[in-house]
């Protein structure tokens, strides 16, 4: 058993050394805020390294390059959400211990990728959440943002639209979809975010619900777009998923009415 373990631990000490490598630079960066810069150019600089490492030091870039992206996606996500929220220490325990959990899995996808040439389908599913879970955070973090130093309307819109460039560049190669078609519906989900952003900035409401509605037609646009081009979109998937997004709202936007009234 012990042998198990070990062999267990030797195959996976490249994924093992990145995680904690981060892991302790959050550290630095939570209790040592004075630093900020350096430690999250730290992050990012471990985050690449970590990365090259575990493609086997793989010299053509774009190997890889996708994989670095969707780690600090997700770094940044919450890194944000840590900033902007004056977590207690054990609340951001919690956040880095989640974090990293997520990004050890992810890497260890990744391995599979490397040895298979794709993503396991079974997990599409949830790394999609995991996306929207970044997507949402991160969204939120540049609303706080703007709000905190006072940015004008222009970089908030710009912030959002290179992030749903993130997205959906993920989603498509991980989803292996080729059609040259796939960037004349991207331009139309950053529009339809940015138009959605822009109204929203008008909203007296608390940030988390803003993002929330943005996340939701994030979601929307990005499957409709995925199994419109896979060949896949049907009527009952359509209605499948503005169902479920509706239902969702509905009763986000009825719980946030009825705490208004209290």
């Amino acid at each position: 058993m012990l042998e198990t373990a070990r062999d267990r631990l030797w195959n996976n000490r490249k994924v093992l050394i990145t995680t904690l490598l981060v892991y302790g630079l959050l550290q630095c960066l939570f209790y040592l805020p004075q630093g900020l810069i350096g430690w999250a150019a730290g992050i990012v600089l471990v985050s690449a390294a970590g990365v090259w490492w575990v493609s086997s030091f793989d010299r053509e870039w774009r190997n890889w390059v996708w994989l670095l992206l969707q780690i600090l996606w997700i770094v940044a996500a919450g890194v944000g959400f840590i900033a902007f929220n004056l977590l207690s220490p054990a609340a951001f325990q919690l956040t880095a211990l989640v974090m990293m959990a997520i990004m050890l899995w992810v890497l260890n996808l990744y391995e599979i990728y490397l040895s298979e040439g794709s993503w396991p389908v079974r997990y599409f599913a949830l790394l999609d959440f995991f996306d929207l879970v970044a997507f949402f955070f991160l969204s939120a973090s540049l609303m706080m943002a703007a709000d905190l130093y006072s940015w004008p309307l222009a970089g908030l819109l710009v912030g959002v639209s290179v992030e749903v460039v993130l997205a959906i560049t993920l989603r498509f190669w991980r989803e292996k979809i080729s059609s040259r078609r796939k960037w004349l519906y991207a331009i139309l989900t950053i529009l339809v975010l940015q138009e959605v952003t822009w109204i929203t900035s008008f909203w007296h409401r608390g940030v988390f619900l803003k993002t929330f509605l943005l996340a939701m037609l994030y979601y929307l646009f990005t499957d409709f777009v995925t199994h419109y081009l896979k060949g896949t979109l049907t009527v009952r998937v359509v209605a499948e998923y503005v169902g479920l997004v509706v239902l969702v709202l509905a009763a986000v936007f009825l719980i946030d009415w009825l705490v208004v009234l209290q």
